[in-house]
């Protein structure tokens, strides 16, 4: 005779071969309780203006709470059914072909990502990867916390009968479709946001002198490993040497200096530059890549080189000057002091 543990061993396999058909009303037990699907992690990485990803976890807390008698068994074969379909009854709280779907409760973010699959939670246990959703922030929208639900679709075991032999028992099952809605909150956040906030230096036509750009986070997301390349045009000469700037946090600035050279025959005016960067926002973010637009002044000579123009002038009114002699003008005399 196979003892409990074989009548076991072939419910197992009876459960791996058989489908449910139709239930018979007079099955032994019915389970109290189920699944309960809630939101254990939620992180975002969602920034005004651009897409972002939404990771969600969830976990199943639903159990079974007990088991209602439907019908007492009679004979010893019944009474071996129904214990199996005890058994079996106890797995009611498992979510099966579990599917999340992300919905917006605000126009400003729209959900990219279709519904997303989780396999299935037993009670008690927790989705080992999250679901991801992609979701775009539209530039209207501005940082804060924003509304979605999480539809949450499932099966659940409705029902279990044992029919049949004891030792090899046909087992039916019934499912029934489940929805759970979930509300979250969902921060967005304004996102590394880098400008030219200063430009220092002066630069004038033949000379070459450092530029000193200022730049500024203004946003809530710090800015990781900057880097800066300035690109410029003629008469503005400048090398193309990488500037690392290292980490800008949200209301801080970083200081970098390029070498610009003037052309000499450059006029003076505004000179428009552009700052090419490169950076992370925040933490385990993917590479960014930006052009900030900036004006420079190149002045007139001053100083010591406005003066560098007398002795030209100088020669000019000495030739002059010999010139009228060799044509017999009368030119001032120039006296001398004698010495003694």
């Amino acid at each position: 005779m196979i003892g409990f543990g074989g009548a076991m061993i072939a419910t197992l396999v009876a459960v791996l071969i058989m489908t449910p058909s139709a239930l018979a009303e007079d099955d032994f037990y019915r389970a109290e309780g189920g699944p309960s699907i809630f939101v254990s992690s939620l992180s975002s990485r969602v920034e005004t203006g651009k897409v972002g990803s939404i990771y969600v976890e969830i976990e199943n807390r639903g159990e079974v709470t007990g088991l209602v008698e439907k019908r007492a068994p009679q004979t010893e074969d019944e009474k071996m059914l129904a214990l199996i379909e005890g058994e079996m009854e106890m797995g009611a709280s498992e979510a099966v072909g579990i599917e999340g779907r992300l919905l917006s409760r605000d126009e400003r973010l729209k959900v990219l990502s279709r519904p997303q699959l989780a396999g299935s939670l037993s009670g008690g246990e927790r989705l080992k990867i999250p679901m991801e959703f992609s979701v775009r922030a539209e530039d209207a929208a501005t940082s804060g916390i924003y509304p979605m639900v999480l539809e949450v679709s499932y099966e659940r075991l409705e029902d279990v009968q044992v029919q049949g032999n004891p030792l090899y028992p046909e087992i039916f099952f019934q499912r029934a479709k489940a929805t759970e809605t979930i509300s979250l909150e969902v921060p967005v956040m304004t996102g590394s946001r880098l400008e030219v906030a200063e430009v220092k230096g002066s630069l004038a036509p033949g000379r070459s002198s450092d530029l000193e750009l200022v730049f500024a986070n203004t946003g809530d997301i710090p800015a990781r490993q900057v880097r800066a390349n300035l690109v410029v045009q003629p008469p503005l000469i400048s090398t193309d040497d990488e500037v690392a700037l290292g980490d800008i946090e949200p209301g801080k600035r970083a200081h970098a200096r390029f070498p610009i050279e003037v052309d000499r025959s450059a006029d003076p005016g505004e000179r428009a530059i552009v700052c090419q960067l490169a950076y992370i926002s925040g933490e385990g973010g993917e590479e960014r890549r930006e052009d900030l637009a900036a004006l420079v002044e190149v002045k007139a000579p001053t100083g010591l080189r406005a003066l560098l123009i007398v002795p030209i002038v100088a020669i000019a009114l000495t030739l002059l000057y010999l010139g009228g002699a060799k044509k017999g003008l009368r030119l001032p005399r120039i006296r001398r002091k004698r010495r003694w």
